[in-house]
């Protein structure tokens, strides 16, 4: 956990939204950002594995539509099991960048939006949420 001037952020924060989170001042690494992407692939993953439990209530009519969001995910999740690290430079370069940006001294719309993003992860999650 990383006290930053808006507030503590956490790991939590940061796979949430790597940028905002390297832009509040959470001291990332590649292991971080390599997490990251696994969670998108697990996303993925996931999203294929939901359609595939309604296919059983799926009409006929809706047949080409379950096979195009089925065909996408299991595609994205099959290129993810390859690509996964290269999306963690990827994020890594993007988080760097983030924080190079917004190292100084923060103007009045992004302290608005990060204290709203925080506000709105702090309702998602419950206010102790470690």
């Amino acid at each position: 956990m990383i006290i930053s001037r808006y507030g503590p952020i956490t790991f939590r924060h940061f796979q949430d939204n790597p940028y905002w989170a390297a832009a509040a001042g959470y001291d990332f690494n590649y292991f971080d950002c390599l997490s990251v992407s696994i969670d998108g692939l697990f996303g993925s993953a996931s999203c294929a594995i939901d359609e595939l439990k309604y296919l059983p209530e799926t009409e006929v009519r809706g047949l080409h539509g379950f096979l195009f969001k089925f065909s996408l995910h299991a595609l994205v999740a099959a290129l993810l099991v390859f690509l996964y690290p290269l999306l963690a430079i990827a994020i890594h370069i993007r988080c760097t960048n983030g924080r190079k940006k917004y190292s100084g001294e923060h103007d009045d719309t992004v302290k608005m939006n990060m204290k709203r993003w925080i506000f709105q992860c702090d309702r998602k999650w419950g206010k102790n949420h470690g």
